[in-house]
This record gives structure tokens, sequence and C-alpha cells, in this order.
């Protein structure tokens, strides 16, 4: 599914009332409508209905959908800063309101207005919309913190929840309320599908007002994209018939070490089950010995423990690794002087995509500045997977504000070193700097050791069969952690190990 920066909104709705013949006053109409049926459904008539309402289309949509609720309903629109509406087409609605005879009251900040939010059966915030940029006023952070003690009240946004970034999924903690859903109007904006944010927003109502989408599609570029299972089975790769095992790549795999076997037999098995035609593991004799016994589809070549590699042992996977559609490196091969070397000696090398995972990410942050310049410089396209914490090693700054920022951190970091990141985490974010893809599926379930060695190895597989490595990317997050999800209905979340997933990813892929 496609997203909507918050600057695309005002151009489509521009693009709606001068090209489509589709005013604002109909699209503000349509939009009271929407929140007026979200109401209904969740509160029944004669309740008490609160709406905050600001000065812009947001508060517009907010009185329009006050004017149509007034009939059946005890309805209180507080103008939050008693400033009236400063468009035409909110005017329109404010009068329209107003005639209905129900009460409008300027905000003060007074006790017994506190008090009738309290009492509220439904709060509906229609404050800033997509439009809050900088601070806000402390009256409305003292309104944030009243609506956020109101018990009991259901809680309704919309379009963007206050305290929201819409584009990013930052979240000012003075200013954010949890909301039980938000009426997305028009396209859903990538920072409400995205964490810190998703939690704020509650259940997505989307609402395309009826706007022609595909021409709209047609018209305006959009670079963020919301991997859902509609999208990832569209890009999914398609098997001819007529192929043999040379059809579907050839994938080097080196991961494990004596101290993380498992993160070998994980990884190695996500890989199979991913489709590539052959897969080839290197690794330490004591690796090979019990991996081949397990799964005797793959191809093994013993080396020496990366830990003591020599310069031949390098030479002789770098030889592998030209002869590969794609590499993977790292899952959980422990951190080694041996590893660093191995890992910038592919990363100097020309070949197929070099996926680098876990503990290969950690020893190349141990020297940022270095490691930094060889991935921005490699003749292959490098696609880097870390959780947040590593992440935060390599580019050196504090995971608590990555968090924060996820969708500009990573965007960011990729178009500065030319890669594609897949920042894991809920909500993974994929981006080669240029468009974000954000995941849609995925819980606790996956919150495990070993989960993220069974992706690599999934990952590096779609990567290996020549879909595009963004593309491959996503669609290989979002299909793990929806295979996390399918189990978790028979398991739990807590009942699920990494090692059931690389299976049901199969079984999902067929469904």
């Amino acid at each position: 599914m496609l997203l909507a920066l918050s600057h695309q909104i005002g151009e489509i709705d521009q693009y709606a009332e001068n090209e489509l013949g589709i005013s604002i006053i109909e699209l503000m109409h349509r939009s009271g409508e929407a929140v007026e049926r979200a109401i209904r459904e969740r509160v029944k008539p004669g309740s008490k209905v609160v709406f905050l309402a600001g000065k812009g289309n947001n508060g517009g949509d907010g009185y329009a959908a006050a004017w149509l609720l007034s009939r059946d309903y005890e309805v209180t629109v507080f103008d939050v800063f008693a400033k009236g509406q400063r468009t035409e087409c909110g005017q329109y609605y404010l009068n329209k309101y107003k005639e209905t005879g129900s009460s409008l009251v300027d905000y003060t900040s007074d006790d017994s207005q506190d008090a009738i939010i309290s009492s509220a059966d439904c709060v509906v915030d229609a404050i800033f919309g997509t439009g809050f940029v900088g601070n806000a006023p402390e009256q409305i952070k003292r309104l944030s913190r009243v609506v956020n003690e109101t018990m009991g009240a259901v809680k309704i946004a919309i379009d963007v929840p206050i305290g929201i970034n819409a584009d990013t999924g930052a979240v000012d903690t003075n200013l954010a309320c949890r909301m039980n859903a938000t009426v997305v109007l028009s396209f859903i904006k990538p920072g409400l599908v995205s964490f810190p944010a998703k939690p704020y927003v509650g259940e997505i109502l989307y609402e395309t007002l009826g706007l022609p989408r595909e021409k709209i599609e047609e018209r305006f570029n959009f670079n963020y994209i919301y991997v859902d299972e509609k999208f990832a089975r569209s890009i999914l790769p398609k098997r001819e018939e007529n192929s043999n095992k040379s059809s579907f790549g050839r994938l080097l795999v080196i991961t494990g070490s004596d101290r993380f076997p498992g993160a070998a037999h994980l990884s190695l098995e996500g890989a199979l089950r991913g489709g590539v035609g052959y897969v080839q593991f290197a690794g330490a004799k004591s690796l090979v010995d019990g991996l081949c016994q397990k799964m005797p589809e793959a191809l093994y070549q013993r080396i020496d423990d990366i830990e003591n590699i020599d310069d031949q042992g390098i030479e002789m996977l770098k030889s592998l690794s030209a002869k590969a559609s794609a590499t993977l490196i790292g899952s959980g091969s422990d951190c080694s002087s041996g590893l660093l070397r191995l890992t910038r000696a592919l990363l100097s090398m020309p070949g197929g995509p070099l996926v680098i995972d876990a503990d290969a990410i950690n020893v190349l942050a141990e020297n940022r500045e270095e490691s930094l310049k060889l991935i921005r410089d490699s003749k292959r396209v490098v696609i880097l997977t870390p959780h947040p914490l590593e992440f935060s090693r390599l580019c050196g700054t504090d995971v608590a504000d990555i968090q924060l920022h996820r969708i500009d951190a990573a965007k960011k970091f990729a178009a500065e070193h030319k890669c594609v990141l897949v920042l894991k985490g809920a909500g993974t974010i994929i981006t080669d700097g240029k468009t974000v893809y954000i995941n849609s599926s995925g819980s606790s379930a996956l919150a495990k050791a070993g989960s993220g060695d069974v992706l690599s190895g999934f990952l590096s597989a779609m990567v290996a069969q020549g879909v595009e490595p963004i593309l491959a990317s996503s669609i290989a997050v979002f299909f793990h952690a929806y295979a996390a999800d399918t189990l978790a209905r028979t398991y739990s979340a807590f009942g699920v190990i990494p090692s059931d997933l690389p299976r049901q990813i199969a079984a999902s892929l067929n469904e």
C-alpha cells in the first residue's frame, strides 16, 4: 500500500479540486461522514461527544462531523485556540455546526471545562492533523493531559493524533494521547504505521474519501510503501515450470561459530526454505559435520575457524563469493579480527549482493569510519540487517534516539552510505535512502534469539534469486514476520521458537 507524506496530502486535495472537480468543501463533508460513522459504531446515540477543534482543515473536519452528529448526540465542541476557522471551508462547517444550537466553547484551561471533557463518552481530537510543526502552547499540553487522564471515553483522532509526526512516526511524549482509533483520510501517512507512534494511533480506520487512487498514483510520486500481504505476494518471484536449479541462483552462507552453532543451523535452513537453487555453506569442520547430516541439501566447504583465518582462506572465500549470486556473512559468527578482515575483503571485491548481519556488523562498527567508507565505496550491493543496538554501534548514535526517529535514521544512513538498510524491530524499516518500506507483519513472537538468523538466511535466498535487493529484503521481512504471526495463533507469542519459522515461511509462501 502506498503511503503519502503530509505535503502530498495538500497537493492531492488541490489536484482533486482543480482537476477532478471534487471541492475541498465536499472532501471535508466526506471526512465528517467518515468520523460520524466511526463514532456511531462505537458510541450509542444520546451519549456525550466532545470535539477538540483546531483552526485548520483538521478542525473543519471536526466541525463537519459534529454537525452531522448533533441531532442524535449531546455534542460539545471546544475551539481549542479560540480563533474559529482560518479556512473558508472550515468556516462553512463551523457555521453549519452553530446553526444546530449545540454547545461551542472557547477552551480556556478552566477546571469546569476539563470536567466536561473528563465526563464525555467520546473525545475527538481534531486539533492539528498533518499541520502540526514545532512546540505546542502550554495550554495544549495541559489539554493533552486531561484527555490522557480521561477514563472510559472512546478516544478518536481525525487523520493524525496530537503529538505524532505524520511523516516520521516521532512522538512528542508531552503532547501525545493514546487513541482507540484514528480515522485516516485520503492516504495513510508513514508515521502512523511506524514506531514509536503506532501504539498512540490505535485502530486505523482508513477512508479513501472516494478519491480515484489510480489517477492519483499516476500523478504523484510515492516513495513510502506499507508492506502488506497484497504487496508482498505481488513481488514474490514466479517459478517457471521449465526451470532447473541453475535458474534460481547460488547463495554462499558464511555464518555460525563454535560459540553460536545454532545460528548456522537457523540461517542455513532459512536459506534452503527460500527457494534458491544452490546453497553453499562455508564453516569450520565442527559446524559442517553437524549441519550436513541435518541438511544434506546444501553444498559444504570446510574452512579454518574464522577467528584464525589466514590470507589463503580469505582468498578461497572471495573466490566462492565471486561465483555466487549473493553472499551472507555474520549471523552468529562471533566477533573476531578474522571476521573483520574477511568482511572487509568481501566488501572490497566486486560480486553479487553482500548481506551483512549481526557480528559482521558489530566488527565493522569497531572501526566505524574506515568500515563505512568501504560500504560506501563497495562495487557490490550491500545489504545491512541490524537490530537497533547494532545499528547504533554502526552509526555512532544513541539507540534511544534511533528508536525515536526510526524512519529518518534509517533513510539518512542508507542514502549517505549507498546501501540497503534493514532496521529490524517492530515495524521493520527497509530503505535504500530513496524509497522507504515499512513492514506491517510481526509481533513479540519474534523477540527471541535466533529469529534474526532465520531472516538473514531467507532474505539472502530471495536476493540470490535475482529479486531487486530492496524488494527482496522487503518481502523477506514480511513473510518471516507473517510466519511468526501464523504460528502464534497456535503456540502463542510465548511459545513460538525460531526453529519453527523456516517451515512456516515455506507454508506461508504456498497459501
